[in-house]
């Protein structure tokens, strides 16, 4: 598998999908056909490795791909346990004899009686195991997920995925006394707390006392403006706001 920047070299940094805006000269991700080709094999040979064939009619097959992936590995777990052999086990069978045997591999003694184990390791037992160590997979990969998210460019994004708070920011040009088209933020917004912006350089002529700068227009878009009689103006702007699913 591969990113969309091994076909396109239009992507943001770490090889991600980029927006673009018209109004800075930045051209958005294209989607191309050789990536979409590879998303869908991916798919479907992971399909095909537990289903018969595919079926355009059903759109669960991949959720039943690996709920067979889960059920093949609660097999295997459960044919180790008949004989634990792999952990040196040989004519104990007994829940107090395993675990005893068991100690020897790890740091501390392993017990399974929380999971409802007695006398012998069965297969409903080991399935137990086995889904309680997927959640706590999970929630080691949500602590990971929850670290602050950003795109550090020149027009980019910081997300706080404690507190949902984003910031965005960017540069575009104004011409004199005049307001942009409406331009999209780099992500969009769920509630838009401030966007301002300033020129880069104000100019001393101008009579108006260069006002210009930023403001959004609504929770995907933004305008720059620019108040002075005679010159265009880089603006650079920043938003804060509330991001989406928070």
């Amino acid at each position: 598998m591969e990113r969309i920047s091994a076909w396109t070299p239009l992507v943001a940094p770490l090889g991600q999908f980029r927006y673009g805006t018209v109004a800075g000269g930045v051209a958005p991700t294209p989607l191309k056909a050789e990536w979409l080709n590879m998303i869908q094999n991916e798919l479907a040979n992971f399909i095909l490795a537990y289903l018969p064939k595919l079926d355009a009619e059903d759109n669960t097959q991949l959720l039943k791909a690996i709920e067979a992936f889960g059920e093949r590995l609660g097999d295997r777990f459960a044919l180790k346990a008949t004989t634990l052999a792999g952990y040196g086990i040989t004519d104990s069978y007994t829940k107090v004899e395993n675990d005893g045997q068991l100690s020897k591999k790890a740091n501390n003694a392993i017990t399974l009686a929380g999971y409802g184990i007695g006398d012998a390791y069965t297969k409903l037992a080991i399935n137990a195991f086995v889904s309680d160590l997927q959640v706590a997979i999970d929630n080691l990969a949500k602590t990971k997920q929850d670290k602050n998210t950003a795109l550090m460019a020149a027009t980019g994004w910081r997300l706080d995925s404690a507190t949902g708070l984003l910031e965005q920011w960017g540069s575009g040009e104004c011409g004199p006394d005049s307001t942009t088209q409406p331009i999209n933020f780099p992500r969009p917004f769920a509630e838009v707390y401030n966007c301002f912006g300033n020129k880069i350089t104000p100019n001393a002529d101008d009579s108006d006392g260069n006002a210009a700068g930023a403001r959004a227009v609504s929770i995907t878009q933004y305008q720059l403006f620019n108040d002075t009689n005679s010159y265009s103006a880089t603006i650079h702007w920043r938003a804060i706001g509330k991001a989406p699913g928070f």
